[in-house]
């Protein structure tokens, strides 16, 4: 950046005009002018710095965004995320169409973007130089490097994220926080163990407790929801299995069909729950476990269908689940539907030794309370969450991972380390 001090130019300048021997007048009018050019240019470039470096953010987010987007949206994608970062550089009419241009380059798996502009300056002009060209380049590669374990997508709010860990969390593929609040979009207190790849903050962290390595990295660019675009599992209009709250109060074992469950469903006692392989939706009602049973489940997917249908997690069951892997929703373990998406609907989960979940969380509408006590995701081969708010309170051994070799074959491609998206230049 241009930093001029101008004091002794003032005094300098004061000096000579208030100087009444000889021509000293006459010469520092003569004088006053380069310096006032200098000042000027000093002053234009500063501010047309500035202005380069918010292009530059705004064409990092753009192509990130477009290479995180499906086959053939990049351009609109891209054009969007530009327009929401620069908007109108117009100061007396912000409604006028941008000066800026910009180009969208897609090739293979990579997305460039460049953005130019005419920028206007403030001084220069009366010496003829009415703008000065600026061009930023940025370039985003998908399918290659890790993408985080973590991704939480509320846009502004305070403790976004926020980890209370006492004991040990273990994150292979890292956390990523799209909240751009200005003090503490990630905040953590740290009394134990703690391992991530990275911590990318879009806005400020706040960290307490003992040295949290690797140290967040704020203002990271937005990451999108690389799921955004990802039909429902299940027809809205999908006949109902049972019609209102089904409850199992049973001793002993028992077993669970998949179905459309209306009303919730709520498992009182048991002593253990087998869930058959297939999808378990959850409609108008949460889906309750007020038991320290264990709950097993292979090849099965929850689906929460609006906002009336949450997870509530009370008591402290062993839950070992695992996704398909077969199918268009292949590694997803539990979708929120599309109809919550106005809503930040509360889940609870509580969690026992012994416990995994083994696929893709994506809960994009919800706020999460975990509590952990125990091992949790240990016996996991893949583990990734992608929510609204998390509230993560750790006093067991926590991981997050990604894929094994036997994960590979169905995690979604974006998820943790599968994929993903970021930037090369």
């Amino acid at each position: 950046m241009i930093i001029l001090n101008l004091v002794p130019i003032v005094r300098c300048a004061s000096a000579l005009l208030h100087s009444q021997s000889g021509n000293f007048g006459m010469l520092a009018a003569l004088i006053m002018l380069p310096l006032i050019a200098a000042a000027g240019i000093a002053i234009d470039f500063a501010s047309a710095l500035n202005r380069k470096n918010a292009m530059q953010s705004a064409a990092d987010a753009a192509a990130l965004a477009g290479a995180a987007a499906g086959t053939g949206s990049e351009q609109t994608v891209a054009h969007g995320f530009l327009g929401a970062h620069l908007g109108s550089n117009n100061a007396t009419n912000p409604k006028a169409p941008p000066d800026w241009t910009h180009q969208v380059t897609i090739e293979r798996d990579t997305v460039a973007v460049v953005v130019r502009e005419d920028y206007k300056t403030a001084v220069m002009h009366i010496f003829g130089y009415e703008t000065l060209p600026i061009s930023v380049y940025a370039k985003a590669v998908r399918k290659a490097g890790a993408s985080a374990c973590v991704l939480i997508l509320d846009p502004s709010k305070s403790d976004a994220l926020r980890i209370s860990n006492s004991n040990s969390v273990i994150n292979e593929c890292g956390f990523q926080v799209n909240s751009l609040h200005s003090q503490r979009a990630f905040y953590m207190e740290n009394q134990g163990k703690f391992s991530a790849s990275h911590i990318a903050v879009a806005g400020q962290s706040k960290l307490s407790g003992t040295m949290i390595s690797p140290q967040p990295k704020d203002g990271s660019p937005v990451v999108p929801d690389p799921l955004a675009g990802m039909a429902e599992p299940v027809a809205r209009g999908a006949a109902c299995t049972s019609k209102s709250l089904k409850t199992i109060n049973s001793q002993g074992k028992t077993s669970l069909e998949p179905g459309v469950y209306c009303g919730g469903l709520t498992v009182n006692a048991t002593d253990d729950l087998t869930l058959k392989p297939g999808i378990y939706t959850f409609r108008g009602g949460a889906f309750t476990l007020n038991t320290s049973a264990k709950v097993i489940g292979k090849d099965v997917q929850f689906y929460f269908e609006d906002a009336q249908s949450p997870l509530m997690l009370n008591g402290a069951a062993v839950l070992q689940v695992s996704a398909p892997t077969s199918g268009t929703h292949a590694g997803i373990l539990m979708f929120q539907g599309r109809q919550a998406k106005d809503s930040s609907v509360q889940f609870r989960i509580n969690t026992s030794a012994g416990s995994f979940y083994n696929g893709a969380i994506y809960l994009p509408y919800a706020v999460i309370d975990w509590n952990v006590s125990g091992s949790l995701n240990s016996e996991s081969s893949f583990t990734a969450l992608i929510t609204k708010v998390l509230n993560l309170y750790v006093s067991g051994t926590t991981y997050f991972k990604k894929p094994t070799a036997a994960g590979e074959t169905f995690a979604q491609k974006g998820l943790a380390g599968t994929g993903g998206v970021r930037l090369v230049e």
